[in-house]
């Protein structure tokens, strides 16, 4: 480091050579000194970029095995926990002395649904598991583990909270975030075998470029941030070094699978956070998840309650099972008799299609996405949908690969049931899916204002629609014309350029007589129920909306669909 004149600091390159005479005297010397302040810089930038490269490579690799292994044990538990609960239930319904039986039995679903959540955490660590993400904050959901957590860590461990009292929402699966809070707490605990305290504490912070560029795998912006505390042993220089490497643990045989670590680091990257850990040896250790902002104004969505009934059919409905698995496919077409319901088969999607050209009857598709013979459950599942548009379609897979998971995340509208599932779970998916209205399959949205289509069809998609847009009359009829007719609701602005909007709904009427159609209008509304006085397949929904306006206008047309 040298100094100019001006005070000012830069790195220099210098070189001294001596200057003899011609008689062999030294002269002196000869010193150049160059500048490559730049030039440090980049080989310093270049040298972190190989070293997140090298890891973010070892990661990937290892997470593509896990995956792997992970789809093909998913398909043996679905087995393995499908006929311990037929098991269960028989007996329980018998009336036998089987006590012994039913201690093996027990035995054995705890050790299946032991290997079920090595599975999941496989998935996680792989960035392989179909993430369900919502609107989250931080502060409340840690304050609703509360009591999760004390009972799980124990008296000895005092807990402590200091949650921020506003804190920015992120956008992330709840409860995945729960498991991986809780594996964390865990990991604290146990790293504190004579007692101690853990603290949790959430905050908005604000990663900069020059802090980011420090750090491998992190990008500068706004962050909320979870850091989970002990006062433990702390972490060697050694281990925290591979702390996230799966099936890595200082625990001994028995005490833990070593994938605690790599779970949450593969969930957190999964969904587009980070994860760092401070520790020094004797005084604790510090994990910190970081999580991005998310900048919408959707209201946090409060967890779905499980059910733990299990509802069977409430009607004569014929179910199309599709899994080449020969002994998944019986487990599972078993489950879906002793529900109620009629059920065909088939290990193909070429077969499937074809059972389904011959049975009017079928009212739901259940199909593994991973398929051979050159279609998989995404490809059946469009194809059906041109033979059936009304077709409900349930996939099932151990390993959500590209085909309906995206980016990590459910594509809209898109049902899935995760193997390994549970005669309970495939009761409760299949009775929302079939007792519910059937959903809208085909949107026109007419919008011209893009921040407004945009809002609009977030909202379809998130009812599970397919959505067309269109910025004007004369690229709407376009869009119909394309999907020869096949809509079954229309959402149409009325200050639209060119042609306004009621003299395309009227164009619309005249071509499809019993269309579902929402008038969206900022102006006018008094005029216009009374020009389309008489027309019960048409809605009004006045701008602006809130999205309980918008979900009331379509719940509407859904309706008049149906009645």
């Amino acid at each position: 480091m040298r100094v100019r004149k001006d005070g000012s600091t830069f790195w220099a390159s210098v070189v001294i050579n001596p200057i003899y005479e011609s008689d062999g005297n030294l002269l002196g010397y000869a010193k150049i000194t160059r500048d490559i302040t730049e030039r440090r810089a980049t080989q310093t930038a270049l040298q972190r970029a190989q070293e997140r490269l090298v890891q973010a490579q070892k990661m990937e690799g290892i997470g593509q095995l896990t995956g792997g292994v992970a789809h093909d044990f998913n398909n043996l538990l679905t087995v393995i926990i499908g006929n311990l609960e037929s098991a269960q239930r028989h007996m329980a319904s018998s009336g036998a002395d089987a006590g012994r039986l039913g201690r093996s039995v027990d035995n054995a679903m705890r050790g299946a649904q032991r290997a079920a959540s090595l599975t999941q955490r496989l998935l996680a660590f792989s960035r392989r598991q179909p993430l369900e993400p919502k609107p989250v904050d931080l502060s409340r959901l840690v304050s609703g583990m509360s009591d999760l957590l004390r009972r799980t860590l124990g008296e000895q461990i005092a807990i402590e909270t200091v949650l921020a009292g506003n804190p920015w929402r992120v956008h992330v699966d709840p409860n995945q975030l729960e498991v991986s809070i809780l594996n964390l707490a865990v990991n604290g605990r146990d790293a504190m075998p004579d007692g101690g305290k853990l603290t949790i504490e959430t905050a908005n912070v604000h990663l900069d470029e020059t802090y980011a560029a420090t750090q491998a795998e992190m990008t500068a912006g706004q962050y909320v941030v979870i850091s989970i505390t002990d006062t433990g042993a702390g972490m060697t220089r050694e281990v925290l070094a591979r702390a996230f490497e799966p099936f890595y643990t200082t625990k001994d045989v028995g005490h833990g699978t070593g994938l605690g670590l790599s779970q949450v680091y593969g969930f957190v990257r999964q969904s587009g956070g980070n994860v760092r850990i401070y520790s020094e040896v004797g005084h604790g250790t510090t994990v910190k998840i970081y999580l991005p902002r998310l900048h919408a104004n959707d209201e946090p969505l409060a967890a779905p309650d499980i059910e733990a009934s299990a509802p069977k059919s409430s009607g004569d409905q014929t179910i199309l099972v599709v899994e080449d698995e020969e002994d998944v496919r019986a487990h599972t077409t078993s489950i879906l008799r002793e529900l109620g319901y009629h059920v065909i088969e088939a290990a193909t999607g070429a077969t499937a299609l074809h059972m389904l050209r011959n049975h009017a009857d079928v009212a739901l598709l259940f199909t593994d996405v991973g398929l051979p013979g050159g279609m998989n459950g995404k490809q059946l599942a469009d194809a059906a949908r041109e033979l059936r548009p009304d077709l409900r379609i349930l996939f099932t897979t151990g390993y959500a690969r590209d085909a309906i998971v995206h980016d990590g995340r459910l594509d809209p509208g898109v049902a899935l049931l995760p193997k390994p599932f549970t005669y309970a779970a495939v009761a409760s998916k299949l009775s929302d899916m079939l007792d519910a209205p059937s959903t809208l399959i085909n949107v026109l949205l007419v919008e011209d204002e893009t921040l407004v289509q945009l809002l609009a069809t977030e909202y379809l998609e998130e009812r599970g629609c397919r959505v067309e847009t269109a910025g004007s009359a004369a690229e709407a009829m376009s869009k119909i014309r394309s999907l020869n007719g096949r809509i079954d609701l229309a959402i149409i602005d009325i200050g639209l350029p060119g042609r306004k909007g009621d003299v395309l709904v009227s164009e619309l009427r005249a071509l499809y007589p019993d269309l579902p159609i929402v008038i969206a209008s900022g102006y006018g509304e008094h005029t216009l129920p009374e020009r389309f006085d008489g027309d019960e397949r048409i809605t009004f929904l006045r701008k602006p909306y809130t999205r309980a306006d918008f979900e009331k206008a379509v719940a509407a047309a859904r309706r008049l669909r149906h009645g």
